[in-house]
């Protein structure tokens, strides 16, 4: 099986891995710090979203996104660990697909597996996430129903 390297959603986010960050990726203090607004437009364009579609996967506004564009100031811990999130699934997803447009295709698709729902549409909860990582999970272990 393969593993999702802790690097790789900073990689997605654009952060600019130093040697103290990837040796012990300290991710945690990351995200505490506020991940700049440069990182929530590489994952928008990852997800091949809008800024307003993805002002609303982390549960913000795209006139707040705006602003705090033009003040030049990290988004707050609340959206940054949801940015985070989508990162992170977006990583484990290109891991299983091998492919940056199978993995971004399969998150934005309806699957039989989450009732329908496409997954990056439960990517706004931490349950939802979960459910998401899990099939991803069972997709790599060749396990999925």
């Amino acid at each position: 099986m393969k593993m999702i390297q802790s690097t790789q959603p900073l990689s997605i986010l654009g952060i600019a891995l130093n040697e103290d960050v990837s040796s012990s990726f300290n991710s945690p203090s990351v995200i505490r710090q506020g991940l700049p607004i440069a990182s929530f437009k590489r994952v928008a364009e990852y997800y091949q979203l809008s800024d307003s579609q993805m002002s609303e996967k982390i549960g913000t506004s795209l006139r707040t996104i705006v602003r705090l564009q033009k003040e030049q100031k990290p988004l707050n811990l609340i959206w940054s660990d949801r940015l985070y999130r989508l990162a992170r699934i977006a990583a484990q997803a290109q891991t299983v697909f091998e492919n940056p447009q199978k993995a971004t295709d399969w998150l934005k698709r309806p699957n039989r597996a989450l009732n329908g729902n496409a997954p990056i549409d439960l990517l706004d909860t931490d349950a939802g996430t979960q459910l998401v990582a899990d099939l991803l999970e069972r997709i790599e272990l060749g396990v999925y129903s």
